[in-house]
């Protein structure tokens, strides 16, 4: 049984309450159905399921969404030892409503470590599914550690089948990490999106990025990015895996906008100039705090870049300690502008990403970038993740990071067909931390006198394993580290990516590249000896022992 205290509650922040394990009282306010609710009246009451997050030895957090009109609804909730609901261990009522879109965050605390839980909640007179969730071990206990990592499941004309699959065959694991691009802004983005009727995402408000689009929109407002989670949590396997197992999210771009950095967006890639966006970066912020059961730091009263602080780290038993960062709200601006043509560093063509932030000649960059010295993390979080680092005694040091690593380069030099300009050395995209080689740099010569450091990263649509080094233009020395990367849980893979660009582009077309990217593997694996694996169209799940 676990330590049982006194119930004790205290709210930390706007949604989040904290709630001390306790025994089973009589009299409370809710009135529990049993868990005997039909089908209809729980995907009615709560249709996004139920969740839960950030297990540590004496806590985790719980989450749920009740469907209501009314401006407060009273939610009750129920925490057991079994499934049964026979030796609840927590239990209480909290309010909720339509300023928090029906969300509901709690966080059991006095739990036992390494320890299995059942949890409920009871609205409206309807009792919500049974999720089960699973405390850490304690820092010292030697236990064995399984978790599966995934990222980037865009909804729209797309199915999670990933998630199906892992759910029924992927096997028991303690917690998943989710890496970011949990969703994605848009509604009907041309360039990789589909929308069919039962696949569509409907926004309230939106940005037209098109001129005359009604479709293609991107979200704007917290109504927007509100209706995104709304409508991903929907989805019955998703739902599934965060009913089964604890999750551990961080984001990536496209909770806020593709290719972003701090508050600013790349949409119109300087069409319309400067695409900085205050508000739309703190909605996107808050509706991630209200959906996600993630134990991160928000404050509703406070403004960007203050309001919310997600870079965090899960100690789990003695074998592993999971860092994650935040790569997108820090971040200084890619270093060549969208805008202009630039030759030195191979931007062909004006207002697109080609050249600035994708395909971007690597000499005329790497001058700009040492000189530069961009961060992609920011001060205050690189300190603590180097001190961190070096402060861990785990035996596995895992660094979550939403983008990769490990340098990745395209070589046309031998190709002796395509014109000068394109004969050369390339790096694939300065939106990973290509684009902020320095402080990679940094970051890996602390890792360099550390034993045991994985990266995982996400973000690249493909599945790579490959050796780590702090200058991977000189590998003739022992790597630092190892880095795993998951495939896309249903957008695109990289290489059907590339395929649409070079088809689409017509100078890329008539230059021949798009003979080229069935090669996309042997290509990227002999421009960059560091990858020991890949697999660049394909989709899934990563999980490691």
């Amino acid at each position: 049984m676990p330590s049982l205290r006194r119930r004790d509650f205290l709210r930390f922040a706007a949604i989040t309450v904290a709630v001390s394990a306790a025994p089973k009282l009589s009299g409370c306010s809710h009135t529990s159905s049993g868990g005997t609710s039909s089908p209809e009246d729980i995907d009615r009451v709560f249709p996004q399921g139920v969740a839960s997050g950030d297990p540590r030895p004496d806590s985790v957090v719980l989450w749920t969404r009740v469907e209501s009109a009314d401006a407060a609804v009273r939610v009750g909730y129920e925490v057991s030892l079994d499934q049964d609901f026979s030796q609840i261990v927590a239990e209480g009522e909290i309010e909720t409503g339509v300023d928090r879109d029906g969300t509901v965050k709690l966080k059991p605390v006095g739990l036992d470590p390494f320890t299995t839980y059942w949890y409920r909640f009871i609205a409206l007179g309807v009792t919500s599914m049974t999720g089960r969730t699973k405390t850490a071990p304690s820092p010292g206990d030697d236990v064995p550690v399984r978790f599966a990592f995934a990222s980037c499941q865009d909804f729209v004309g797309r199915w999670y089948h990933a998630w199906q699959a892992f759910v029924e065959q992927g096997g028991e694991v303690d917690f998943v990490v989710h890496l970011g691009d949990y969703v994605y802004e848009t509604s009907g983005d041309p360039d990789f999106q589909t929308p069919e009727e039962r696949r569509s995402v409907i926004l309230p408000d939106g940005l037209p990025l098109g001129a005359s689009s009604t479709e293609n929109l991107a979200a704007l407002t917290l109504a927007d990015y509100r209706t995104l989670y709304k409508t991903y949590r929907s989805d019955p396997w998703l739902k599934r895996a965060h009913q089964l197992y604890p999750f551990v999210v961080t984001w990536d771009d496209h909770e806020f906008a593709n290719d972003s950095w701090s508050d600013h967006a790349t949409d119109f890639n300087e069409a319309r100039g400067d695409e900085k966006s205050t508000a739309r970066r703190e909605a996107a912020n808050q509706a991630f705090f209200e959906f996600q059961p993630a134990d991160v730091v928000y404050d509703e009263n406070a403004s960007y870049p203050n309001d919310i602080r997600i870079y965090r780290s899960l100690r789990y038993g003695r074998h592993v300690d999971l860092l994650l960062i935040d790569g997108r709200l820090y971040r200084a601006d890619h270093l060549i502008p969208e805008g202009p043509v630039n030759l030195d560093v191979g931007k062909f063509s004006a207002n697109s990403s080609l050249g600035s932030r994708n395909f971007v000649l690597k000499p005329g960059f790497d001058a700009l970038e040492v000189e530069a010295a961009p961060s992609m993390l920011g001060a205050e979080q690189k300190a603590w993740l180097l001190a961190a680092l070096a402060a861990s005694d785990a035996t596995w040091k895992i660094l979550g990071s939403d983008v990769q690593l490990s340098q990745m380069l395209v070589d046309l030099r031998s190709f002796e067909l395509l014109p000068d300009q394109f004969k050369n050395l390339f790096y694939f995209s300065v939106d990973q931390w290509d684009g902020y080689r320095s402080e990679r740099a940094e970051v890996l010569r602390t890792v360099a006198g550390l034993e045991n450091v994985v990266a995982i990263a996400g973000d690249i649509h493909a599945f790579y394993a490959s050796e780590l080094y702090e200058n991977f233009d000189d590998q003739s020395g022992a790597p630092v580290a190892v880095e795993y990367v998951c495939a896309g849980i249903s957008s695109s893979p990289v290489q059907e990516i590339t395929q649409l660009t070079v088809d689409s582009n017509p100078t890329l077309s008539a230059l021949g590249l798009g003979a080229l990217v069935p090669q996309f593997d042997e290509i990227l694996q002999e421009a960059s000896p560091q990858y020991r694996y890949a697999k660049s169209l394909t989709h899934g799940i990563a999980i490691m022992d």
